[in-house]
């Protein structure tokens, strides 16, 4: 609310009530409300719409920022018998279509009149008797849809327009708001995550599912923005922090909004195996690493292009994705293609050779997650998520061996049996006398870039140093070998997990959103508390406090998922592999208790854990089997709490 006095010193209070509907998703609202308080006298309200030609243009020195020149054309569309506009970019003519309504709610008052001023611009104006006290509503509804990337806009904005004038036809700002609002419930109701004895934590967790959940492309041909929908960052695109840091909260907790996600990578799936052969491979698909609609959209290959383990973090999700729900159907028509298509593109890229005098597989001129090495041969999360997209391309060959989807694929024995090969004898970089997973081959060999010496001005690196001066040292932007630990943590000691902990965490900076949550759950399951709640605490804050000093170019939508992970993962040991699922809580000092649901196959489970103990519940579905550490839980229809020490 704004109280407002005038010149002539009158005052009035203004509410402002906005939404964007997640009922409708091409609607949005916003409702005026004035409240004289110390006069009565006739008032003119105008509300003008005056973005016709608005510039985009902006300059910034943060390679991180999209650097956007050019303006939107605004064109009325006439006869349509609501106020309706084409938006259109001047070059491609890629645009959107915006229709609204006004209402005013008190009658016998005059009604809002539509007009067009002396400077072109269009807007609403209405007169009114304003009474000291009273409350005089305006309200707006847009419906507001964009046409399809690939066509020119002014084409089909006919047939756009009518289709959205049907979405605020014959209804009201009050019930949309309202149908908006049972969503949001309903979203809460699943996906909230309740957090006892810390209330800031609490908050700042609650704003990151809001804006994660607002961020997700819900029609199957997008996916989440890197800033979400909130500011200019990276103009739009998309990367790997889908897949990799927020598909995993909606797997577990809205799992049709995951699949919607995971179909916008089968939907350029086409568009991948095109790139993989104007590459020069004969077979495979190769997935861009910042793109919009499937195409390549990196410029500086070496950091962007050259991130090829995105072909195998996205089978990853697809795996995870279906370990978690059991979705044959998405599997067989969709899931499969993927993950054997990206598994083909390791058998073009990497290649069979000698090293130390054993027979080995290995891929060289490769970037991983740490964007402060390029252009490595080996990188050990690579290899080894390429290992994992193999051996899933194995398992699903072998499981639909009988089907019709081999031939469909051109499946062959000779594929599998190479695949398997390759898998077997994947080559992963280690340090014998340190005993540490080297970041990626003659990693060693590089000296240490004493992050303690270099003055707290001059991060984030990227911003005050030339990339080949910082190729040249052992310094991590972010969680990269350190990523591969948290992903296959079966089979990783512990001993093993804190020996790379130890070695990495020290010359990682942290530059990037993504890194201090990866590193909250290592430290978690290394049994380094203090350490986890710390790192936990900046990641989950990241955006409200504006710890990176660039949240005004939108949210770190990343983060906000890595966050989720760094509770789940992290404090409550959620693991979920194919052999069982099972949770080793530990919980911060400070936390009297966490509650969250999760969806496993078609069962739903609320999880309360205490500093010592584990309450299960099952909310909906058959029956559920969890482990506690080593301890076998199950909760059914007919028995569905069941309280777990530990």
């Amino acid at each position: 609310m704004f109280s407002i006095t005038t010149p002539e010193n009158r005052n009035f209070n203004l509410v402002v009530e906005s939404f964007a509907s997640l009922s409708k998703q091409n609607v949005y609202g916003i409702r005026y409300s004035i409240i004289p308080t110390n006069f009565d006298d006739d008032v003119e309200i105008i509300k003008l719409h005056n973005y016709a030609n608005q510039a985009t243009h902006q300059q910034n020195e943060d390679v991180r920022v999209n650097q956007s020149v050019g303006q939107m054309q605004l064109d009325f569309i006439p006869d349509n018998g609501q106020p309706s506009y084409l938006i259109t970019t001047f070059r491609s003519q890629q645009g959107l279509i915006l229709t609204f309504q006004a209402n005013e709610n008190l009658a016998p008052d005059p009604k809002i009149e539509y007009f067009k001023d002396e400077n072109n611009h269009y807007g609403y104006r209405s007169k009114y008797r304003a009474k000291r006290g009273s409350q005089k509503n305006f309200e707006f509804l847009f419906a507001i849809g964009d046409i399809h990337p690939l066509v020119n806009a002014r084409v089909y904005a006919d047939q756009y327009l009518s289709a959205l004038d049907n979405y605020i036809r014959d209804t009201t700002f009050q019930s949309e708001l309202m149908a908006s609002a049972q969503v949001w419930q309903t979203f809460w109701l699943h996906s909230d995550v309740k957090i006892d004895g810390d209330p800031q934590i609490q908050l700042c967790l609650r704003f990151n599912l809001f804006e994660l959940n607002q961020s997700a492309g819900r029609d199957g041909y997008t996916s989440i923005p890197a800033k979400g929908l909130t500011g200019n960052g990276y103009g739009g695109h998309f990367f790997w922090d889908t897949e990799m840091f927020m598909l995993a909260f909606f797997s577990y907790t809205q799992p049709q909004l995951a699949k919607k996600l995971l179909m916008f990578r089968y939907h350029t799936l086409n568009i991948a195996k095109e790139q993989a052969s104007e590459f020069g491979l004969s077979k495979g698909a190769m997935y861009a690493w910042w793109t919009i609609n499937g195409y390549e959209s990196s410029s500086y290959w070496l950091a962007g292009m050259a991130q090829f383990h995105i072909n195998a973090d996205i089978a990853f999700a697809v795996e995870q994705y279906y370990t978690i729900t059991g979705d044959d159907d998405f599997l067989e028509k969709y899931g499969f293609d993927i993950i054997l298509e990206t598994a083909r593109f390791w058998m073009q890229y990497g290649n069979f050779t000698e090293l130390a005098g054993k027979r080995c597989f290995v891929i060289n001129k490769v970037t991983g997650p740490d964007e402060y090495s390029a252009l490595v041969d080996n990188n050990y999360y690579t290899n080894v998520m390429a290992q994992f997209n193999l051996r899933l391309a194995i398992k699903y060959a072998d499981k639909f061996k009988q089907t019709d989807i081999t031939s469909r694929l051109n499946v062959s024995e000779k594929e599998i049996e190479a695949m398997k090969e390759a898998a077997d004898l994947m080559y992963l970089p280690y340090d014998k006398e340190k005993k540490v997973k080297l970041q990626f081959q003659d990693f060693e060999q590089l000296p240490p870039m004493h992050l303690d010496q270099i003055d707290q001005s001059l991060f984030p690196l990227l911003l005050h140093f030339h990339p080949l001066m910082l190729y040249r040292y052992q310094v991590n932007k972010q969680a990269d070998t350190i990523m591969a630990d948290i992903l296959f943590p079966k089979g990783n000691t512990k001993e093993q997990l804190e020996a790379d902990y130890d070695f990495y965490e020290p010359i990682t900076t942290h530059d990037s959103s993504l890194s201090k949550a990866m590193y909250a759950i290592a430290a978690s399951r290394a049994g380094k508390k203090k350490q986890s709640y710390d790192f936990f605490s900046q990641a989950v804050k990241t955006d409200l406090l504006d710890l990176h000093h660039n949240t005004q170019n939108g949210i770190h939508a990343g983060s906000l998922g890595a966050a989720w992970q760094g509770v789940v993962y992290g404090f409550a040991g959620v693991v979920n592999n194919a052999a069982h699922f099972s949770l080793e809580p530990k919980l911060p000092a400070a936390w009297n208790s966490i509650s969250f649901k999760l969806r496993l196959h078609h069962n739903e489970c609320l999880f309360t854990i205490y500093q010592n103990e584990v309450k299960i519940e099952l909310t909906s579905g058959k029956a559920c089997e969890v482990y506690v550490y080593d301890q076998k839980v199950r909760v059914t229809s007919q028995h569905p709490k069941e309280t777990c020490s530990y």
